[in-house]
This record gives structure tokens, sequence and C-alpha cells, in this order.
């Protein structure tokens, strides 16, 4: 199930789904750490005390899956954002009447400048090579992988990015199925778990910049109903549940303040506005798993034999 068609059941389920939990992580309410012990600072008690937050995902447009968290962090607490997306969408579609011009790469680039604003983002937009629709035609993980080693350093440009940004907390997607099976989240999300463990090791030299070590990774889950009933939902387990509800700004919750910044990426408005529309049933809880880059396994290179989404 890709992201189109998760989107479009969530709209078919219509009122099902908007009940409290539905997403199928509420009955967790106990934060806890990666290795399952309680967390007695739950993550929006981290973000008051200052905490740094960065993003890493595969495309201009990955941020609605985790803007209510990065909306909480930057806009209500006012904490340094930083945005790494890995590709700049060029494999995607084109909903502007008046065309993209001078191509989809160029404006969409600009679109995410603009929601990296909106959102008091620091970017980092790479340029690494995005699997072109339809779906099916897309490459496995692991070849993709081996595209983007051919066009340069994906986990170092990772690295580079924590040592600068020096973050207390990323935020990325599963690495076995990447919120809705599509390999690049896939793969993103093993290249920041693993740039998060290299990033702490002082004796890895990046561009002269000090060693830094993340003090939490979290892994962000799709774990909404119909994905569960299918058997597609991210595995767990769920360690926190973070609550879209809260604000963001006065009278703006972050769910509210995420699916209007979807409004800057007019060329994916077939999309986006099926974002806004189901904002109220999916995206009103955050599941995330906090993860031990140090412990866990995330290898980008290691072989899936699945081509299109899954």
């Amino acid at each position: 199930m890709d992201r189109r068609t998760f989107l479009k059941s969530a709209v078919v389920a219509g009122a099902a789904v908007t009940l409290p939990g539905m997403l199928g992580a509420a009955c967790n309410s106990t934060a806890r750490r990666a290795d399952g012990t309680p967390e007695p600072m739950p993550v929006d008690a981290f973000l008051a005390q200052g905490a740094r937050v960065l993003w890493v995902a595969a495309h201009p447009d990955d941020e609605c899956f985790g803007g209510v968290l990065l909306a909480r962090a930057s806009i209500h607490y006012r904490n340094p954002l930083a945005m790494v997306v890995m590709t700049r969408g060029d494999g995607g579609e084109c909903c502007l009447p008046e065309g993209c011009h001078p191509d989809v790469a160029t404006v969409r680039m600009g679109e995410m400048a603009k929601v990296a604003q909106r959102y008091r983002a620091d970017l980092t937009h790479l340029r690494y090579w995005n699997a072109p629709l339809p779906v099916e035609s897309f490459p496995k993980r692991h070849e993709i992988y081996a595209k983007w080693q051919g066009q340069g350093d994906p986990i170092g440009d990772v690295v580079t990015a924590i040592r600068r940004h020096k973050p207390d907390l990323l935020l990325t997607f599963d690495p076995n199925r990447g919120g809705t099976g599509h390999p690049e989240h896939q793969l993103t999300s093993r290249i920041a778990t693993t740039a998060a463990k290299i990033a702490a090791d002082a004796a890895v030299l990046t561009g002269g910049l000090p060693a830094h070590s993340v003090e939490r990774t979290y892994h962000l889950k799709n774990r909404f109903w119909i994905y569960r009933m299918l058997g597609a939902a991210d595995p767990g387990p769920i360690t926190e549940v973070f609550d879209a509800g809260l604000p963001a700004a006065p009278g703006v919750s972050c769910a509210d303040f995420m699916a209007d910044a979807t409004r800057l990426h007019r060329t994916q408005d077939n999309d986006m506005a099926m974002v806004r529309r189901i904002q109220s049933a999916a995206f009103t809880e955050l599941a995330m798993q906090r993860v031990d880059p140090f412990t866990g396994t995330f290898d980008p290179a290691e072989p899936k034999d699945i081509k299109g989404m899954g």
C-alpha cells in the first residue's frame, strides 16, 4: 500500500477513524527507553528543556509524517530545528496547472525551502536520485542505496549535518517499512540511524567538525488501523506516543500547524489535500520507537528482495 492508497483508505474510512487511539498506539501511555525501561522524562518534557531536533527524510513533503513533533519543538518551544532531505523529489508528479518550470526538482526544492522557513528550520537539501513513478517500477532498497553511493556519501552527509547542528533528538522513519512501504523512506532511516552512531565516534573525521552524540533517536511508526488490519503497519514496539493536539502556537494545535504547512507543497496537492482531509483521523497521535544506534543493526546495504513498495 503506497502513500496515496493509504490516504484514500483513510478518507473512505471517514468517521470510523476519528476516535482517539485508532492509530493503535494510545494504549502505551508510559514512555520507555530503547532498552524497554521506563523513561521518566517523556518527549514533550524533553523538548521543554530546549532539546535541539533533527529531522531526516527522503523527500520534500515527508515532514507531514513527523510535523506535529517538529512544530511542537520549533514553534511552541522555539528550539533549534534542522531538516535533512535526501532527494529533490523529482521522481514525483507535478500538480501545478501551469506546469513545473524549469523542472519538477527545482520547483519542489523551492517549496521545501518555504516549508523549512514555516517551521523555523535550517534546511540541508541533498540531491540524491529519486525513484520515478510509478511505484511498481521502484528498484529494490539496496539497489537505490548503490545508486546513492555512486552519487556521493549519503551517510557522511548526514554525519556532517549531525555534527553541525548538534541535535539532542533525531527523528526519522521506520527502517523496515518506512511508514508507507517506500524503499527510500526505509533507506533514509537506515542512513540516519547509522550516521548517529558514526557522528559520535571522534576517530571519524568529518570536515573538522567535532564528534557529537545524539541523546535520543526515534523512528516514527505508522500504526494506522487500516495498515495494521492489512499487516502492512510499521512493526513495533512503540515506546512513546506524542499527542498531536498539543499547541504549536496560540489557538493552533501541532496537527493543525502540520496540515496547514502542507499547502506549501503545491506540486503534491493531490496527496497533501488528502492529508488535510484526514488530519483529524490519522494525525491525532505520533507513535514512535526510541532506538539505540549503537546496539541495533540498521545497515543501508542490507538486501531486500522487494521491488516497488513494501
